[in-house]
């Protein structure tokens, strides 16, 4: 099982950071919530490590404002 995703912490809060693209894919304030967020993307939930840049971005909210 590879691990796809990575815990960086800078200036006081814990990124999740999806090591093929280098997206932060959340920001958390506390290591725990980070962890267990990893741990389930780690085991298969997400995008496989590549997220598509439309996700990042909240495409679909903003489609919905307009």
């Amino acid at each position: 099982m590879a691990l796809d995703y990575k815990i960086i912490e800078k200036d006081g809060k814990f990124h999740i950071e999806e090591k093929a693209t280098e997206h932060i894919i959340k920001t958390f304030d506390t290591r725990e919530e980070a962890k267990k967020v990893m741990k389930f993307l780690n085991l298969g939930g997400g995008f496989a490590g590549f997220t598509p840049s439309f996700v990042l971005n909240n495409v679909s909210k903003n489609m919905l404002s307009t």
